[in-house]
């Protein structure tokens, strides 16, 4: 009875657990359609950049440097990106792409000073709900709109 009683408690402790964890993990994605890996960095404040202010941070100690083709990095937080957006400065979320061959050859220095990125999306709450909190690069035709540099169309 001991052990029906045991496994009974672990059943509902691994229950309760797992779907506490998905209520509190808010994903989004960054998808690689190129031809080539890539890395990304969100700017949220604190030790990274935040929009308005689009210049690189003094460190890449926040960028996630090789999304592999044709993969996708899920990025969850345990608060729901809507309020995080909303607490930004200018409520917006700038996400910039990097070639990972440009990230593994130059120093953080040059990559800044250079501003040596793919494209920076910088995305408002209504176009993360658009992109259903999937970020692709390169931008598709649905992201036209969205505020990007450079802009879209000028590959």
């Amino acid at each position: 009875m001991k052990n029906k009683t045991k496994m009974a408690f672990i059943i509902i402790f691994l229950t309760t657990n797992f779907n506490r964890c998905m209520e509190t993990h808010y994903p989004i994605y960054i998808t690689n359609n190129s031809d080539h890996s890539i890395g990304y960095l969100l700017c949220l404040g604190g030790n990274t950049c935040c929009y308005p202010d689009t210049i690189l941070p003094r460190t890449n100690f926040s960028v996630f440097k090789n999304i592999m083709s044709g993969r996708k990095q899920s990025i969850a937080l345990e608060f729901e990106w809507e309020k995080v957006i909303l607490e930004l400065p200018k409520d917006t979320l700038s996400v910039f792409i990097f070639h990972t061959d440009i990230l593994n050859k130059y120093d953080w220095e040059e990559v800044r000073d250079n501003y040596m990125i793919l494209r920076r999306y910088d995305l408002s709450l209504e176009d993360l709900k658009l992109l259903k909190r999937s970020i692709p690069f390169p931008p598709t035709e649905a992201m036209k709109d969205i505020k990007m540099y450079p802009p879209y169309g000028s590959e």
